[in-house]
């Protein structure tokens, strides 16, 4: 089942993120850290009994802790908080790093150009240089062990394999305590069946492997196996059929991955000096013209050189002078006869666009705003109003930039940074978008809905204290009852979150006095109430809720799980049906409702419904998620099978 219990007096568990043989990893709260950060802790289960293999992984723990003491805290790589040994259990627990794996990013499919694969050597390597100076490998090294930080940008290591000194590499052990190799088809892990890689080499073949796909796009399964016989060749292969790297890097890539130890790199210092003597430093492509480019740069650079640069012109040089001040004040004249004609135009497009979209024309919309900024691009209103536009198309980028125009063409405008904001928090640069809601304030320090939303974002990013500090500031400066009132409700549960749940009632009821025919007021209230064992309490509110609005089935699904919490099966098991009548795409309703089957007996609809999560968390790429449905529904499948 599910660990519901402290480890360690300390971390809590959230929900289970992978299971595997003999290791489980968790996403858990430290309640440790003052923000009761979360983290990730890796769960090594070991048979009982087993004195000797429980002293081997005892001493190897506390090497690892030792060694990557010396490495120091860096932001590339992720902190080690703990290890823990609890009887047969292992523990080890690290920083959870906001972000996506690089996997996600190979997932793409498309081939990168050779300034990316580039820089994302040069960073990657720049991290194995770091913990190699300490003697350290990762020997673990894949796709889903480098994390691009969320806000960032930058690639943190996370998830070291069995670290030892610069001695003989330990094999993990198996339950009995003898070495076991690990996936012998990983793309990534040499040290299976090639001997011949050492623990650093190991890693650069692994940094060699993740550039290949990068650079071709293909796909984990159709990179070549070390298995195969003409590895290097296909290798090759693929490199000069599929990418479009020079190839010097080529040349480099192929020694990385090589398994003939005489070609390997000894560290990662000697594949960077490589890099910086070999290949050419990455480049943007703003920075690279093309030759059409280059020449119409050219030519205007040589019409704008002032007269008395050029010996030609130099005689010339007071006759061009009077010529261009007529032809300023002839381009003036023409201005201020055009400027009240266009301006009137671009007015009128941008109603235009206001009244399609208010139809849910959108495409008609986005072709008056294009119109409008055809004829004015520095229009800061159609600029945000397009920008409105494409984030709803799902172009985010687009969006992003025609805000950052806005801005750029209005600086002392507060709206375009409240709406960039939200942007970014959409996103989930919760950083940035703090950041705009504050230049928001800086501009406007009442604007209210700034603070909120402020507020918001920090307490995302489990500042709970500085949401607090926003809700507060709205509420004193809020005028009209939905803003406050939104004020309230908000920081009722950044209080409850604090575990002044008292106070947090209180700022529920506000927001129910203020909002009485609102049921989300009632619906976070019920959820305070259920943190406080009010449970009869927390179900009159959510059926209030419900009789507000019965087409959500939010508040059906809250009142299923306290239902369930004073013993009323039946109950719960109503209120998840008609949650999912009403969402029929609600996965935790799904996986509770699965659960309570389980619980009743009924393993065939158990394992149905948690079928249905698993296939719904994959479907929109939830991995954590579908790791635990398929966990749980390993166990009911385990017991399906014992019962027959």
């Amino acid at each position: 089942m599910v660990v519901k219990r402290l480890i360690d007096g300390r971390f809590q568990f959230i929900r289970v993120v992978s299971t595997k043989a003999y290791t489980k990893t968790y996403l858990m709260t430290d309640h440790g850290s003052p923000a009761k950060a979360k983290c990730i802790v890796k769960h090594l289960q070991l048979p009982a009994h087993n004195t000797i293999t429980l002293k081997f992984l005892n001493d190897l723990l506390a090497k690892r802790v030792n060694l990557l003491k010396r490495v120091g805290e860096h932001d590339a790589i992720a902190r080690n908080l703990s290890t823990v040994q609890e009887g047969q259990d292992f523990y080890w627990v690290r920083d959870y790093v906001v972000g996506h794996s690089l996997m996600a990013e190979l997932a793409e499919g498309k081939p990168r150009l050779e300034a990316e694969v580039l820089r994302f050597l040069m960073e990657s390597l720049g991290i194995l240089d770091l913990i190699q100076r300490h003697g350290i490998a990762h020997q673990n090294l894949h796709p889903n062990n480098l994390i691009r930080h969320r806000d960032r940008g930058h690639l943190v290591l996370v998830d070291f394999g069995l670290i030892q000194d610069t001695g003989t590499p330990e094999p993990s052990p198996d339950t009995n305590g003898h070495p076991i190799a690990p996936n012998a088809e990983s793309a990534y892990l040499p040290q299976v069946k090639h001997r011949q890689y050492t623990r650093f080499a190991a890693d650069h073949f692994a940094l060699g492997m993740i550039a290949v796909q990068m650079a071709t796009g293909l796909s984990n399964e159709a990179i070549p196996r070390l298995s195969q016989d003409d590895f290097l060749a296909q290798v090759k292969l693929q490199l000069d059929e599929c990418s479009t790297l020079t190839s010097p890097l080529k040349d480099i890539l192929l020694k990385m991955v090589s398994p003939q130890p005489e070609a390997q790199y000894h560290q990662a210092k000697d594949i960077l000096l490589a890099l910086s003597e070999r290949v050419a430093p990455p480049v943007s492509a703003e920075a690279s013209p093309s030759p059409q480019e280059t020449d119409a740069m050219e030519t205007e650079t040589t019409a704008a050189l002032p007269p008395g640069r050029s010996g030609r012109l130099a005689h010339r040089r007071g006759i061009w002078l009077a010529a261009g001040a007529t032809l300023a004040l002839l381009a003036a004249a023409g201005v201020l006869l055009l400027r009240l004609p266009q301006a009137m135009t671009v007015h009128s497009l941008l109603r235009q666009a206001e009244a399609t979209k208010q139809v849910g024309q959108r495409n008609d919309s986005l072709n008056y705003l294009n119109q409008a900024l055809a004829l004015r691009p520095n229009h800061s209103a159609a600029l945000a109003q397009r920008a409105a536009l494409l984030w709803e198309s799902g172009q985010s980028e687009q969006a992003l930039q025609d805000l950052t125009n806005a801005i750029q063409n209005d600086p002392d405008r507060a709206t375009w940074y409240f709406q960039r904001g939200n942007l970014r928090f959409q996103l989930g640069d919760l950083q940035g978008a703090i950041a705009d809601y504050s230049d928001a304030l800086l501009h406007q320090d009442t604007y209210v809905d700034a603070h909120i939303n402020r507020g918001n974002a920090r307490a995302e990013l489990g500042d709970e204290a500085g949401a607090l500090q926003d809700y507060t500031a709205a509420i004193n400066l809020a005028n009209d009852p939905e803003s406050k009132a939104d004020a309230y409700l908000n920081r009722c549960l950044s209080l409850s979150n604090l575990e002044d749940h008292a106070a947090a009632l209180n700022d529920c009821t506000e927001a129910v006095n203020l909002r009485p025919n609102n049921s989300l007021a009632y619906e976070n209230r019920g959820l305070v109430k259920r943190r406080l064992n009010d449970f009869q309490g927390a179900i009159q509110d959510f059926t209030i809720a419900i009789q507000i609005n019965a087409g959500s089935p939010e508040p059906y699904y809250n009142r299923g799980l306290t239902r369930q919490d004073l013993g009323d099966l039946g109950g719960a098991m109503a209120d998840f049906n008609q949650t999912i009548q009403l969402n029929p795409n609600h996965p935790f309703a799904y996986y509770d409702r699965g659960l309570l089957h389980a619980e009743l007996g009924d393993l065939e609809r158990a394992i149905a419904d948690l079928e249905t999560v698993a296939s719904a968390c994959l479907d929109v790429s939830r991995l954590g998620c579908f790791d635990d449905a398929k966990y749980q529904l390993e166990k009911l499948r385990a017991a399906q099978a014992e019962g027959l």
